[in-house]
């Protein structure tokens, strides 16, 4: 088996891969900029805050209606 064929074929097989490939991208160009623009303004330890204090409410989305993405994402 090749090394092409281990990186892509889950991709291929997995609908959920490809989702989560997508999920991926869409975090590292939403979340690059604004990494940046904390780090020139000196308060890259806002981030790290925010990450924390989101991460409550997207558990207790999911407490509420399960596996909802749109729940998980009001409650953060």
């Amino acid at each position: 088996m090749s090394l092409a064929a281990l990186l892509i074929d889950p991709f291929a097989d997995f609908a959920f891969m490809r989702r989560a490939l997508v999920a991926c991208f869409g975090l590292a160009l939403g979340c690059g900029p604004v990494g940046v623009l904390l780090m020139l303004r000196r308060m890259s330890l806002v981030g790290d805050a925010m990450s924390h204090a989101v991460l409550p409410g997207a558990a207790i989305g999911f407490l509420i209606a399960g596996l909802s993405v749109w729940a998980m994402g009001l409650g953060g």
